[in-house]
């Protein structure tokens, strides 16, 4: 394929990338908990003008930076502050830029046709299209991994030809790695260091690392990180960073925080389903790894991969989107292979091909997940969900059939189609299963009855359901309360609503009855709670009137 013709399909991916994934950022509701919390956190941002400090309501949020919240809050003050499509935008511009970005990478080490194949099976993925529908920091910190990760290959692969003057990639470099500093910690530096310390190992030797002018380079991070570091320190009198060094990055290097702990080599299994389809290719690379090591261009995307997914591995706390800063490496080391002969015995041909169809196959497990979810969360939109469901179940039977041919041909054309194919399984997934899954949105739930109601409470709380979801599509100050505040509550704000969840149900009305308040009866929502895996039923509490002689008696 001309080189034209490859950046004429790398706009039509991208114009693909961009109606799907922004259709899904629309359609799909606040996900809790941590989207909610960040959009939350970057609207308040934007209506107080506080552009240091970040909080949730009244709660110090020392979770990550400030970068983050000021590209949500930019967002969202250009598209309006209501909608979560607003803050979700921000990663949908870095998706493009990282799809971009790939496709120039793949440049260096393939021809037109392999590195525009690259970008389709990146632009496909199940993890990077998961985490760019939400409006977190994940695909905003994979973006500028990338920027950071191209600078320094550019300076590796051309370290012979510039041994006299530095090229301008340094401060790409620098520049990036200091982003991803103010979107989410260590991790860009992280992989930086991991990188080039994986490189000097292999050669035994570094001059070339002097092309990176470092100590400029930590000039440049100083001048853009420590202005923040330096105010958020002096508002917060030191709590913001003991909290986000010790509560949130040492708790999940000791102990899986917040059950989300799991053992080593989990990602491995895991490593089919998050970036299928392009899975499908694992087979081929693994393979050709001891060729990879005969090439730069190679070693450093194995240097940029392998070393932060040991990192992650063994670290106790797990979460899905952790690998996602070096996905783009994986994907162009899967590419790498594809048009190299593989000479196997007849048996291990045989492993050799069933290996292909087993991870290609996985995308029946992932749409069978997404079946089970339709019929067990669909609630009212039932049919809708299961039908969706079987709609990507057909999809993946397209996927599978591209697949097929691709295994049994090496035609180029079959694994573009198995790429689209994938993608729009997870377009009709995220866009079409996931906003029917009603069970789920429980907040969402809650927030249509309340814009429905005849009269607007003054003020609300809720007692046992304090998911962020919730104060987000509120729009408005939400109490999180116990059981007993929520009566408190009631009897001070008689023109209140008290959102009441089953199991704190019994305690509220004791002291409701001590109180002498009289309720109206409530209105009831159910759902499930996928942040606490456990069905939920909110009551709504209105209060009739007060007897404010029930005390004396």
């Amino acid at each position: 394929m001309a080189f034209f013709h490859a950046r004429t399909a790398l706009y039509a991916l991208l114009a693909l990338v961009t109606i799907t994934v922004f259709t899904g950022q629309h359609l799909v509701p606040p996900i809790d908990r941590d989207e909610s919390r960040f959009a939350q956190a970057s609207r308040q941002m934007l209506q107080s003008g506080d552009y240091v400090t970040i909080r949730f309501q009244d709660e110090l949020r020392a979770k990550k930076p400030a970068g983050i919240y000021w590209l949500q809050s930019a967002s969202a003050a250009l598209l309006g502050d209501a909608d979560i499509a607003s803050y979700r935008f921000v990663n949908l511009l870095a998706l493009i830029i990282s799809i971009f970005m790939l496709y120039h990478m793949g440049l260096r080490l393939y021809e037109p046709a392999i590195a525009l194949a690259a970008s389709a099976a990146f632009a496909s993925g199940f993890l990077v299209l998961a985490e760019s529908h939400l409006a977190k920091t994940d695909t905003v910190l994979m973006m500028l991994v990338m920027i950071q990760q191209w600078a320094l290959m550019r300076i590796y692969l051309d370290r012979d030809k510039a041994c006299t003057k530095p090229p301008p990639h340094w401060m790409f470099f620098w520049v990036a790695l200091a982003a991803g500093i103010l979107v989410k910690g260590p991790i860009a530096p992280t992989i930086a260091i991991l990188t080039l310390g994986s490189l000097l190992l292999w050669h035994r030797g570094g001059r070339w690392v002097r092309l990176l002018c470092i100590w400029r380079g930590l000039i440049l991070i100083a001048a853009i990180c420590l202005p923040w570091v330096m105010l958020v320190t002096i508002a917060t009198d030191g709590e913001f960073l003991d909290i986000a060094v010790t509560s949130d990055f040492l708790a999940k290097v000791r102990s899986g925080q917040e059950s989300h702990g799991a053992p080593p080599l989990t990602y491995l299994a895991l490593f089919g389903l998050l970036l299928w389809p392009a899975s499908t290719l694992l087979p081929s690379a693994v393979l050709h790894v001891k060729a990879m090591l005969a090439y730069d261009s190679t070693r450093f995307l194995l240097a940029w991969l392998l070393p932060f997914w040991v990192m992650i591995e063994l670290i106790p706390t797990k979460l899905p989107h952790y690998p996602l800063p070096v996905v783009p490496a994986a994907v162009l080391l899967l590419l790498w292979s594809i048009e190299r002969a593989v000479t196997l015995s007849p048996v291990r041909q045989k492993l050799y091909l069933l290996a292909q169809y087993l991870f290609l196959g996985l995308g029946i497990v992932l749409v069978a997940a997404v079946l089970a979810a339709a019929v067990m969360f669909g609630g009212q939109s039932v049919r809708l969900a299961v039908g969706l469901a079987l709609a990507a179940l057909l999809l993946t039977g397209l996927a599978l059939w591209q697949g097929h041919y691709w295994i049994q041909t090496s035609d180029y054309v079959h694994l573009m189609a198995l790429f689209i194919a994938g993608m729009l399984v997870h377009f009709t997934v995220f866009s079409g299963v996931v906003p029917q899954l009603a069970r789920v949105h429980v907040a969402t739930g809650v927030a249509e009855r309340l814009a429905s109601s005849a009269s607007q409470p003054t003020a609300i709380a809720a007692a046992g359901y304090h998911e962020p979801s919730l104060v987000f599509l509120l729009g408005r100050d939400v109490l999180l309360v116990d059981s007993q505040e929520a009566a408190l509550f009631l009897a001070e704000a008689p023109d209140g609503m008290a959102l009441v969840e089953a199991r704190q149900q019994d305690a509220f009305l004791d002291l409701a009855r001590r109180l002498g308040l009289l309720l109206a009866v409530p209105e009831q929502l159910s759902g499930y709670n996928i942040s606490k895996g456990q069905d939920v039923l909110i009551l709504i509490y209105r209060r009739e009137m007060f007897d404010v002689t029930s005390d004396n008696e």
